[in-house]
């Protein structure tokens, strides 16, 4: 991990992409999140609400593409979206003082608009840093980074939940989604600092645009992220309902919930990485997709007031499925794209996702809306998980077809 000590480009820019991604995590976390499932919850979410809240960032990668229009260097562009629509989100602070019946509505309007002003910032900012980070690297450093923000995120959700119990409700979310909002914006004065190497956005035309689905194997794993992504959407919303509603855990126990979560992501995410780097981030694909498709859930839905061990369990499992899975998801994207076109792959990669959030989120609050099982999200959480298991079983028969034709 070169990163750590160089002093040159790229190892400079690598180091600060790592505290620029410490302050962008808080906002992340505490905007989608726990912090954001509390305070709708107090708003007077219903299920289908925090279905559509919880797809929300997902949803808005339809709006990746609007990356591809623009013209200008990636550097510029990134800060000034990652700035303005972060900064527009603090519009949810107001919420407490309208009518009531606009409070939900307004806080899906305001997280919907930050999340598609910031949406084509995954590809320009992902396009970037593949060039600030050599391909060869890629698994360790992002291994290493995303655990290591986990890690700072969780303690952020740690912190946030003993606050919010202590301040109440809403000062305590206000106050909390408030130094989110001045993190996130803070954090685009690092990304001024960062190297970027010369790479003009090439023009795309309708044609080129559909030239990616030509590729077979690209199109198979468009079709898996569409599926997973998608699974994930039906149940992955009403989790922290669960563990507040039904398992009658407090904001502060599911803060450290997230904190174990990251602790063992701290270790296991570069262990992630370095694998990656030696067998590949497809085979790390399907094992840690595995473990999301069926451990997570069923850890879930073990636990019940009085018995929190399953749910215990699920923040040591959560990391070993997650600390492999972004990065691999990610990583596979970059690697089928060719130079000259990275922009135009990863923007049909966060579209995938996006039409995934749009079916998951639609299933997910019409089955929690039904009101069966013990609460409303034992329904959900079930499909999502039959869901993400047929989706690993299509990776799995999709990479064997295509070993066979090999």
């Amino acid at each position: 991990m070169s990163f750590l000590w160089g002093n040159t480009e790229p190892a400079r820019s690598q180091r600060i992409s790592i505290w620029e991604g410490l302050l962008a995590t808080l906002f992340i976390n505490w905007s989608t999140g726990m912090v954001m499932t509390g305070y709708a919850l107090w708003l007077g979410a219903t299920p289908a609400a925090l279905a559509a809240l919880g797809a929300l960032p997902t949803v808005a990668q339809f709006a990746a593409p609007m990356a591809l229009l623009f013209s200008g260097n990636r550097k510029r562009l990134s800060i000034a979206l990652a700035r303005g629509g972060r900064a527009l989100f603090g519009l949810v602070l107001v919420l407490p003082v309208v009518p009531e019946h606009w409070r939900i509505p307004g806080l899906l309007l305001v997280a919907a608009l930050s999340q598609f002003v910031i949406a084509p910032v995954n590809v320009l900012w992902t396009s970037w840093m593949a060039d600030l980070v050599p391909e060869r690297e890629r698994g360790s450093y992002f291994g290493f980074r995303n655990a290591l923000l986990g890690l700072v995120g969780t303690l952020g959700n740690l912190l946030a939940g003993a606050v919010i119990d202590l301040m109440g409700k809403p000062w305590g979310f206000l106050l909390v989604l408030g130094i989110g909002v001045v993190a996130g914006v803070g954090a685009t004065l690092l990304l001024r600092l960062q190297f970027e190497p010369p790479a003009p956005i090439p023009k795309i035309t309708p044609a080129e645009f559909r030239s990616p689905l030509k590729d077979g194997e690209f199109r198979g794993f468009l079709v898996f992220v569409t599926a997973f992504m998608g699974a994930v959407a039906v149940g992955s919303s009403f989790v922290f309902p669960l563990f507040l509603q039904y398992a009658r855990m407090t904001f502060a126990e599911v803060g450290l919930w997230t904190v174990i979560a990251a602790t063992v992501g701290l270790f296991v995410g570069p262990g992630w990485g370095r694998v990656a780097d030696r067998i590949g981030h497809v085979q790390v694909l399907i094992y840690t997709s595995g473990i999301a498709a069926v451990v997570l859930p069923t850890l879930w839905l073990l636990g019940h007031p009085g018995w929190l061990g399953p749910i215990w369990l699920a923040a040591v499992c959560d990391p070993i499925a997650w600390g492999g899975l972004g990065t691999a998801l990610t990583n596979i994207a970059l690697q089928s794209a060719p130079a000259e076109r990275r922009n135009l792959y990863l923007a049909w990669y966060w579209m995938a996702f996006a039409a995934g959030g749009v079916l998951g989120a639609t299933i997910g609050g019409s089955l929690g809306s039904l009101g069966l099982g013990p609460s409303p999200y034992h329904l959900p959480i079930l499909a999502s998980m039959l869901l993400r298991a047929l989706a690993v079983g299509y990776l799995f028969r999709a990479l064997h077809k295509t070993a066979n034709r090999k």
